[in-house]
């Protein structure tokens, strides 16, 4: 009858084998992080509940459509949608059931037709047909509307030709409009072409957006302060967690 192995020889068979892992790219960061003080932290969310209301306010105020379509879209890539929920709600249903509005600016289409199409309203892809030629091509347009028809195409579904055909034609020439285009429009073409809208992650595009945002004539400063600032408690949430888990 054969003996046991020796105890040591098991121990030595179950001895864990460790990596050699690469150094943290954070370094101590979050073992060495220090949120801001409590007074800091709630002067930041006084001042950010002041903010949240103000944008209510101006989500109440009447506007035409295409202030409308902005400033949705505009609170939704800022990561401030879902704060007012329904307010948004009520603008889409009032959005969806107009028909006064230019059908023939590609910009104003395309935004209508991607807002209510990815919130969940039903929206022919006939609507772009208007913008295709005799010879059956796209007209020449600018940047922008390339862009917002480039986006909304994403939200295609099986068999709509029209917006397959929109992908590949406004791809190609905001490939080339990269080129020439100044920024910060240059900086979105890029980022589109590489994840478009509807595939971003919320809260990285609105780390993206804020410089670009900041930067356009039409900017509501209520807006950008607050979106600034809810990104900044966000980070701070998630400083704190992230601190935690390498204690």
């Amino acid at each position: 009858m054969a003996s046991p192995p020796a105890l040591h020889s098991r121990n030595a068979e179950g001895l864990r084998k460790y990596t050699k892992f690469h150094p943290s790219l954070w370094g101590d960061f979050f073992l060495t992080y220090q949120p801001p003080t409590a007074q800091k932290s709630a002067s930041m969310k006084e001042r950010a509940e002041v903010l949240r209301e103000n944008v209510r306010e101006i989500l109440k105020d009447p506007k035409e459509l295409p202030e409308t379509l902005n400033l949705i879209i505009t609170l939704q890539r800022l990561g401030l949608d879902s704060y007012y929920e329904s307010e948004i709600d009520e603008l889409l249903k009032g959005v969806y059931n107009s028909d006064c509005y230019n059908v023939k600016d590609l910009n104003l289409v395309s935004l209508r037709f991607y807002l209510l199409r990815s919130n969940g309203y039903y929206v022919s892809s006939d609507v772009f047909l208007n913008f295709k030629s005799e010879h059956g091509s796209f007209a020449d347009v600018d940047t922008k509307s390339l862009l917002s028809l480039y986006n909304a195409a994403y939200l295609r579904t099986r068999d709509e030709e029209v917006l397959d055909e929109a992908i590949s034609y406004t791809t190609r020439c905001l490939q080339d409009a990269l080129q020439h285009s100044e920024s910060p429009l240059a900086t979105e073409v890029s980022s589109f072409l590489d994840i478009p809208l509807f595939k971003k992650v919320g809260i990285m595009e609105a780390r993206n957006y804020i410089p670009i945002y900041e930067k356009e004539a039409t900017r509501n400063q209520v807006i950008l302060e607050f979106a600034k600032l809810n990104f900044n408690l966000q980070q701070l949430v998630f400083c704190e967690e992230i601190k935690e888990c390498t204690m």
